[in-house]
């Protein structure tokens, strides 16, 4: 992935970049998937540090997250990590530029009033067989994560890169997260916020369904909903041409 002929750019406007990543993941992800990642100003944490130190209480994360490090110009986040990015929206609201939510979904857990996620029985057996095997655990759900696109071994060989630095974290850790992901919900969409935030789909994501961008557009019309063709829930990875242009653009 490229994205020096704006690296400067973004150097300049933002004092400080927080990237945020997803469940399965760690913040190795950001370093194998953007170049401008060494930089003096981008704050990468773990996720599961702050939803292990905080019980799973992601508000209590973003407090913690703004007084360790202050206040951001601009936050990158995926997956599981825009619920933490949508908490720290909230604590900081007037002081932070702008907001990237890669593959968002207000609710990852499907119930009678919201059909677009995960079924309960899924995240059950994630946590089940975290237990069981969990390398076995973390290869399928990347397949997952990967979803029917082209070249998908090409890919697989790209996020298998991650798998060492995520056998590291606890499973227990692991589970916490889990547990996160089925706990929070996120409807109360703000309909003028001063933040500008921009929200990129994948159209093939198994994970967040691309139906999820249309309620963005109707309850959040001053963001920017970007949707990007055959592509995953990771789409900085598996379409980092269109990506990169949609960030270029934004920023």
């Amino acid at each position: 992935t490229s994205m020096n002929n704006y690296k400067d750019i973004i150097e300049e406007k933002y004092r400080k970049i927080l990237f945020i990543h997803g469940w399965g993941f760690t913040r190795q992800i950001w370093h194998e998937n953007f170049d401008y990642t060494n930089s003096n100003n981008c704050i990468f944490i773990d996720l599961y540090d702050y939803i292990e130190s905080t019980q799973g209480n992601l508000k209590e994360a973003a407090k913690k997250i703004i007084d360790e490090y202050g206040n951001f110009d601009l936050i990158i986040s995926w997956s599981l990590g825009c619920l933490l990015a949508k908490e720290i929206e909230s604590l900081v609201n007037i002081k932070l530029k702008k907001i990237i939510f890669i593959s968002y979904n207000p609710q990852f857990l499907k119930d009678s009033s919201w059909i677009f996620g995960l079924d309960q029985c899924q995240i059950n057996e994630l946590k089940k067989n975290l237990l069981v095997d969990k390398e076995l655990t973390v290869k399928n759900f990347y397949l997952l994560v990967l979803g029917e696109i082209i070249n998908k071994k090409k890919y697989y060989k790209r996020i298998y890169k991650n798998i060492k630095s995520i056998l590291d974290i606890d499973t227990s850790n692991l589970i916490l997260a889990l547990e996160v992901l089925e706990k929070y919900k996120y409807k109360n969409f703000k309909k003028n916020s001063k933040i500008k935030k921009l929200y990129i789909f994948g159209e093939e994501d198994l994970i967040t369904p691309i139906d999820i961008a249309d309620i963005i557009r109707k309850n959040e019309p001053n963001s920017l909903v970007k949707i990007i063709k055959d592509s995953s829930h990771i789409p900085f990875v598996t379409n980092d041409t269109q990506f990169n242009e949609i960030l270029k653009e934004f920023l």
